[in-house]
């Protein structure tokens, strides 16, 4: 009598087992149907700005790479990302600076790089900042407070990477910008 409710306990065990949790273990673990792929083309970004005002940024993105001394003669390397809406009749452009100063590197480094916040001129920065002019919100200019900015790649004529950022204006109204670029050097 034991063994023949043990087998029956065994039984129902497999079947719970067999019938229950493996497919279900097999239907969430599937492929995710609508995943849009996060690839841009040559040259573009792609942003959500999130605020007052809620819109999308789908536009050009171009780089400069600048290398200048100071007045005491510091190298500070520096790398001047610029974006631009597709949308003529939209003037939004966003620039963003990575700055460094570091004299064991060339150039800028792959990886995150912190907003700084400047609240004054200064010699040797080394770090992030940027300023944003989104007709879509207004008139005054929207300086970048604090977030990231990762560079995934780095070579001589494309840099990869996303940002996720807050912006300010001088009003106190603050906007998130998050989104990813794929800029060409500009000529």
């Amino acid at each position: 009598m034991i063994m023949k409710n043990s087998f029956r306990f065994v039984g129902k065990f497999l079947k719970l087992v067999c019938f229950g949790i493996v497919p279900f273990m097999l239907l969430s673990g599937g492929s995710k149907v609508g995943v849009t792929n996060n690839e841009l083309d040559d040259g573009t970004c792609s942003f959500s700005i999130i605020g007052s005002t809620n819109f999308h940024i789908d536009g050009f993105a171009s780089f400069k790479r600048i290398t200048e001394p100071d007045n005491f003669g510091n190298i500070a390397d520096k790398l001047v990302l610029s974006f631009s809406d597709c949308d003529t009749n939209k003037m939004h452009n966003l620039e963003i600076v990575i700055a460094s100063t570091n004299t064991d590197d060339v150039g800028v480094s792959v990886g995150k790089h912190k907003i700084k916040n400047i609240h004054c001129l200064i010699n040797r920065f080394s770090g992030v900042y940027g300023f944003a002019d989104l007709s879509e919100v207004g008139e005054l200019p929207f300086f970048m407070k604090s977030g990231d900015v990762i560079i995934k790649e780095s070579i001589s004529n494309k840099v990869d990477g996303n940002l996720e950022v807050q912006l300010e204006n001088a009003n106190g109204e603050s906007l998130n910008v998050k989104g990813s670029f794929n800029a060409l050097i500009k000529v």
